[in-house]
């Protein structure tokens, strides 16, 4: 039963209104009475549902009238904070009086969330993507004409489109035509990358994610930026000096970000490391983002009441530019996709009409039909997910199997970021071909371009990735010190009564045989100097020489170092032959 009828603001019994302050029925022993509990009657306008992807929490917006007939400005409260009332000063004012009894706090929130009732109900999303929404598959993007989608500070440059027509999709194919502003090797796959994002969220239902960021490399003035904030804008509004996140963001708020942009694209740009002191930091971000995409586990951490968070992983696909690859070692290397900008290789009048294209909302149009093909197309009842769920799943494996058996020796996860791309490329083209957009003949074209250019980078890729292995950073920085003068190999069958300053080994007609500390120090002292990471141990270094056969182990003991006769005495040393030494340091063939 409602009371205070002549109030603005309405309680339920036991609570009145009397003179603009707010009081509860008590019954005593002498009767029925009333008390007061604060001279300002406060009350919910709007509750608002709050889903972050990881979890759903409550906020409330507050209205309040003071006695004096002042309104109260409009505040935000979560659920925690409304019964504490450690907002009423700071938010309301001073003269906003709670009676001072013990119990007052826990009556007046009562009194408040009785008028829940009556206010406006909200559900805010606070993350993009594909979401389960009363049984059907929704894609969630601000400017969601539906849902109510909130993104803060930069990530509110995401934007959905509302509509679209047949002529914006052929803008993303002219990306790839005579129309084309950058070669091959550089649209493609971002094309192929930027399609791919979208299916992340039946990719992991596969247990196949995509598990790699893309890196676009390139001095100050390729136009790296501005490349990114292209294939951004299929997803929002975005150029070249505003992209959603920088290295010069905390680490923290890159990774806490990345969780909350799902199933879209975002870029992590510049890279670039202007002073020495800045190579550490950025450094060990680079390596948190290579290594939060390319295993999609999210940083442990604890609430207050030491139980576990919910784990917040990257959720969609990432572009990184770089004036410099991060020297992050072969497993971080291995978790990105690297494109090289150069100078000249930009077509600017063909991007300027793209970025014109981009402006006009073009390209969110092409990817509104996108979404929202896959959706009519593959995401209609449960047997329909399932089927495209397994589809994606056999399509990965077959492309991954094919990479694999093709001879080129390269690292585990190069075969899996070719097939991601192929995924990627295919759906964009099937998309295309089924609105007509593209000729069979065209789309078989543009899918052979893309497959034959995908191998040539992801060989590339290889090379990079074995660059990078500690073995090979090993061999190459000590060919370095041996051939500037600082180390010093000595003939096996000839040495000298003494050994110099920078002894690291001896060598014979056919193979070096190096003491291992003196090796392994010099190295680690070299890369320390240079501002590189060379962080493997002595033993795990002489461990991985043997495993990869550049080094020779002991037969009979298994040992990673042999019994060498020097000057008729037995040493125990790392046994390289040359021919694999000249072939890392790239002497052989």
């Amino acid at each position: 039963m409602s009371n205070s009828s002549t109030s603005p603001v309405q309680y339920p019994l036991p609570y009145k209104v009397i003179n603009g302050c707010l009081y509860k029925e008590v019954t005593t022993k002498s009767g029925i009475t009333t008390k007061k509990l604060s001279n300002f009657l406060p009350y919910i306008v709007k509750e608002v549902s709050v889903d972050d992807g990881a979890e759903e929490k409550y906020e409330l917006r507050l209205g309040g009238i003071h006695s004096s007939g002042r309104l109260l400005p409009e505040i935000d409260v979560s659920g925690s904070e409304l019964g504490n009332f450690n907002w009423l000063i700071e938010r309301w004012g001073a003269d906003c009086v709670l009676e001072p009894e013990r119990s007052i706090k826990e009556t007046v929130r009562h009194a408040i969330q009785l008028t829940a009732e009556n206010a406006e109900k909200i559900h805010v999303y606070h993350i993009t993507g594909w979401k389960h929404i009363d049984g059907s598959w929704e894609y969630l993007l601000p400017n969601d004409g539906k849902y109510d989608v909130r993104l803060r500070g930069k990530l509110s440059r995401y934007e959905k489109a509302t509509d679209w027509k047949i002529s914006d999709l052929s803008s993303a194919f002219f990306m790839t035509s005579e129309f084309s502003f950058a070669p091959d090797e550089i649209t493609l796959p971002l094309l192929a990358f930027t399609f791919l994002t979208p299916l992340n969220e039946f990719l992991h239902q596969a247990n196949y994610e995509p598990k790699f960021v893309l890196c676009l490399l390139g001095k100050t003035g390729t136009r790296k930026s501005t490349m990114a904030a292209l294939f951004l804008s299929f997803y929002g509004r975005f150029n070249g000096s505003d992209l959603p996140l920088s290295f010069r963001d905390t680490a923290n708020s890159i990774m806490y970000n990345a969780f909350s942009l799902k199933d879209v694209l975002t870029c992590i740009d510049d890279f670039h490391p202007s002073v020495r002191k800045e190579v550490n930091r950025l450094t060990e971000t680079a390596q948190l983002v290579m290594r939060g995409y390319g295993d999609r586990i999210g940083r442990g951490k604890l609430k207050s009441d030491s139980t576990p968070m919910e784990s917040r992983p990257p959720q969609g696909n990432a572009i990184i530019t770089a004036e410099q690859a991060p020297d992050i070692g072969e497993s971080g290397t291995a978790r990105y996709f690297s494109l090289e900008l150069r100078d000249g290789m930009i077509d600017l009048k063909n991007l300027s009409s793209f970025q014109r294209e981009a402006e006009k909302g073009t390209l969110r149009s092409c990817m509104l039909a996108y979404t929202e093909w896959i959706k009519s197309r593959y995401l209609k009842g449960k047997d329909a997910v399932q089927s495209f769920v397994e589809n994606l799943k056999n399509l990965f494996e077959s492309y991954r199997d094919e990479f694999s058996s093709s001879g080129i020796l390269c690292h585990g996860r190069v075969p899996e970021m070719f097939a991601w791309l192929m995924i990627g490329m295919e759906y964009f083209l099937s998309f295309l071909l089924d609105y007509k957009i593209i000729s069979e003949e065209d789309c078989q074209s543009t899918y052979m371009r893309c497959r034959d250019c995908l191998y040539e980078l992801a060989k590339k890729q290889s090379m990079n990735i074995e660059q990078d292995k500690p073995t090979h950073v090993f061999i190459q920085k000590l060919y370095s010190l041996i051939e500037s003068g600082q180390a010093f190999i000595l003939n096996r069958f000839n040495p000298p009564d003494y050994l110099p300053n920078g002894f690291v080994g001896y060598e014979d007609d056919n193979n070096y045989y190096l003491n291992a500390d003196a090796a392994h120090t010099m190295v680690k002292s070299l890369c320390d100097k240079q501002g590189e990471n060379f962080t493997i141990l002595k033993n795990d270094l002489l461990k991985a020489l043997a495993e990869e056969g550049i080094s020779r182990k002991e037969k009979k003991s298994g040992k990673n170092t042999r019994s060498i006769n020097i000057n008729n005495k037995t040493k125990r040393l790392i046994w390289i032959p040359k021919s694999e030494f000249d072939y890392i340091v790239g002497l052989g063939e």
